[in-house]
């Protein structure tokens, strides 16, 4: 066909598609194999969705080894203080049996061992003063007279009129004689009158024995004894004091018990 049967045909082809609209456009030719996309390849088995499982820890024996911690101390807790242990002189001997029998025989009296009891007086003929402490707030005191004993436990005062004097109080009257009893805080024993600088006692006052007790918690008080004629009022021996002085307290004044 020559170029001009060509555009003859085309204006005839657009004159017929003004006309009626059926003339189409021809199908565009098939791609070539080369240019079709390449599927991706599909695997066969999808992965796995469960976690791998977590490694086990290491058995106790592979474990490091941690030190062990040492016990922690209880604070504010109270401490056990007692009872009192006697001091020096004041442990119980063979020779002490005597007065710790008499004691024990009272009825009522529970007289503990022999290595809590605190001998503060030896006195003749099986005389003397016995003393054990339960802990650092009461008190027991025996005054053996004639093979026979005179217990009192009481606790001690929570408060006291000199610096160091816990107590001062009657032990007991026998035989026309008040036995005194003191507790005063520290050992600083001997204690002894001071009379105008003299150390002896005045008419109708018995020597002054002491012994020290004690506690766990490192406190230790001293425990003293000492007597009077019923009725005599000897002004000049009104003080015992500590061999060191740093302690004295009249001696007739029974101010607490």
């Amino acid at each position: 066909m020559g170029r001009a049967a060509v555009v003859v045909a085309m204006a005839g082809c657009g004159l017929a598609v003004l006309a009626t609209a059926s003339c189409a456009m021809p199908p565009a030719p098939p791609m070539s194999p080369r240019a079709l996309p390449t599927a991706a390849p599909v695997p066969t088995s999808a992965p796995s969705l469960k976690p791998s499982p977590s490694p086990s820890p290491p058995s106790p024996s592979a474990q490091p080894s941690s030190p062990s911690a040492s016990p922690t101390p209880s604070s504010g807790q109270p401490s056990d203080s007692g009872p009192a242990a006697p001091v020096g002189d004041g442990v119980v001997t063979a020779a002490d049996q005597p007065l710790l029998a008499a004691a024990r025989q009272e009825t009522g009296a529970a007289v503990p061992d022999d290595d809590a009891v605190i001998v503060i007086n030896r006195g003749p003929s099986g005389t003397g003063e016995l003393a054990w402490m339960p802990d650092e707030r009461n008190y027991c005191l025996a005054v053996v007279r004639e093979a026979r004993a005179r217990t009192s436990c009481k606790p001690l005062p929570t408060s006291w009129a000199r610096i160091g004097v816990r107590l001062v109080t009657t032990g007991g009257t026998t035989a026309a004689r008040t036995v005194f009893f003191a507790v005063v805080d520290g050992g600083h024993g001997p204690y002894g009158y001071l009379a105008a600088g003299a150390a002896a006692p005045g008419p109708g006052m018995g020597p002054v024995h002491d012994a020290t007790a004690a506690f766990a918690s490192g406190r230790t008080l001293s425990l003293l004894t000492y007597e009077r004629t019923v009725g005599v009022s000897t002004p000049g021996d009104q003080y015992i004091c500590s061999a060191d002085n740093a302690i004295c307290f009249p001696a007739l004044d029974a101010y607490a018990g």
